[in-house]
């Protein structure tokens, strides 16, 4: 089995204009059938640092609670105003997780605010997906 092909990409945050004091507009992502997972969460230009950058968990996909430990104000340092291009991330081993899976950003208040995108990477699927639209693709090439 190719490994590249057993993942799964889900983007949670699509690249959108600069955000300046406030939070991130997110998406879920569903962790059925999959045993590990990585967040990337992607920093451009910014001239604030965040004010949050937490992993949150949920059963429903609408009652939401903070993962332990997976909170960067608490358990790391969150990224600062001099953060630009960088990358910050969660590994996740999903046993024992809540279903569904998003990130809390929330950048503070500058002059211009921050670019931003996340994307999760679900893998260990208890069946690969295997083709592009169960890998979430819109368009896929084979080389």
């Amino acid at each position: 089995m190719i490994y590249e092909t057993t993942t799964k990409d889900v983007v949670s945050v699509f690249p959108q204009a600069r955000l300046n004091n406030g939070s991130f507009t997110v998406t879920s992502v569903d962790r059925k059938d999959f045993d590990y997972a990585t967040l990337e969460v992607v920093l451009g230009a910014t001239d604030v640092g965040l004010t949050t950058l937490q992993l949150q968990e949920s059963d429903d996909n609408s009652t939401w609670s903070a993962v332990t430990n997976g909170d960067f104000s608490i358990s790391g340092t969150l990224p600062t105003s001099a953060s630009s291009n960088t990358m910050w991330g969660w590994d996740i081993d999903l046993k024992g997780r809540k279903r569904y899976l998003r990130p809390a950003i929330t950048v503070g208040n500058g002059t211009l605010g921050a670019f931003l995108t996340a994307v999760f990477k679900l893998g260990r699927a208890e069946q690969a997906p295997y083709s592009a639209a169960t890998r979430n693709l819109a368009g896929l090439l084979t080389l």
